[in-house]
């Protein structure tokens, strides 16, 4: 009787530690598909690194001011959800999207368009307000690229 008193209390004591495990991103998390340099040219030169272990913006406005944000490894999370999205036009899709880094961060939408003939692979940049996705690549663009689409959490 004692036996299984001090087995059902291993197991549940077991069960209680793996029910309660941390889920953060680390860098195994980090999809493949949206790490890299990424370049966009909007108002400002613009742009991204998305590494296993750090995440780096860098921003230059037009003024000369600079902006770069590093995130330390501690403070990098990259949560993946389903979405739903649509070129204007067109009919919703579901989707994977990823929010890369902390607090108000943006979201990216791993995607292939076709720029300037030939088909790239790009991240949309996904408005906070507004229907207008802006287009990052991993090439240093000339132009703004920009698509119009809806974005259903």
């Amino acid at each position: 009787m004692k036996i299984r008193k001090v087995v059902a209390t291993a197991l549940l004591t077991a069960g209680f530690g793996l029910g309660i495990t941390s889920t953060t991103a680390n860098a195994a998390t980090v999809p493949k598909s949206i790490r890299g340099t990424w370049y966009q040219k909007a108002y400002y030169n613009h742009s991204l690194t998305i590494r296993t272990k750090l995440f780096s913006h860098n921003g230059t406005v037009k003024q000369g001011d600079s902006k770069t944000v590093v995130a330390r490894e501690g403070d990098f999370h990259v949560m993946t959800h389903k979405s739903k999205f649509r070129f204007k036009g067109g009919q919703y899709h579901t989707i994977i999207t990823h929010t890369v880094g902390v607090g108000d961060a943006p979201t990216f939408i791993s995607a292939h368009l076709r720029i300037n003939g030939k088909r790239r692979h790009v991240l949309l940049q996904a408005p906070q307000q507004g229907h207008t996705f802006y287009v990052l690549t991993h090439f240093k663009p000339t132009k703004v690229y920009h698509i119009s689409g809806d974005l259903k959490w």
